[in-house]
């Protein structure tokens, strides 16, 4: 078989797309990969992976290739190739694909995530605890400690706190700081 001139196995791939055509473009122009290859990393790309990524860009700079506006195939190529890469690096260093790249295994920093992960059978045992503390204060707070540590509760103002039960603001404040007080020995126990 003679060999093919790239413009004419280019014209015979515009009219009809033949594998062992497109294959032969391929080998000719495989150079081409091998050096884009030594000048440009790809995160996660192996070997198949860019000759898979350098036959598809083949395949569309052939279709898109005019053989009467440009001289050289292998320039159209190689400009398509290195666009291409440039796209995929982009893709890899995107922001929004950044999270698949720095997962982390939980089984792998067990200790890590035990420490700083919240637990909230934890956080359910001191609700319940604090609820306890609570019906155990009550009976020891005075009249006045007891409305005011209840609309605390409540989550009310002192300001409001003192309108309703018609105490001053500063009464108001010294029923909440002995209440608070009471309640720190009561944990204390």
């Amino acid at each position: 078989m003679t060999e093919l001139t790239d413009r004419t196995l280019i014209c015979q791939l515009q009219q009809s797309m033949d594998s062992s055509g497109l294959a032969t473009l391929f080998d000719r122009y495989r150079p081409v990969l091998y050096r884009l290859q030594q000048t440009y990393y790809i995160p996660g790309f192996e070997q198949d992976d860019w000759i898979q990524e350098a036959r598809l860009v083949l395949y569309t700079a052939v279709q898109k290739f005019q053989l009467e506006r440009t001289t050289s195939f292998g320039a159209f190529y190689r400009l398509n190739l290195t666009h291409r890469i440039f796209d995929l690096i982009r893709q890899t260093q995107a922001l929004k694909r950044q999270m698949n790249h720095t997962a982390v295994s939980i089984e792998a920093q067990s200790s890590y995530f035990a420490d700083t992960l919240p637990d909230f059978r934890w956080a359910l045992r001191e609700q319940l605890e604090v609820k306890e503390a609570i019906w155990q204060l009550l009976p020891r707070l005075s009249v006045v400690e007891r409305t005011v540590f209840v609309g605390i509760l409540r989550g009310d103002s002192l300001e409001l706190i003192s309108q309703h039960q018609a105490l001053t603001y500063k009464q108001a404040r010294s029923a909440a700081q002995r209440s608070q007080a009471k309640l720190r020995r009561l944990l204390a126990e």
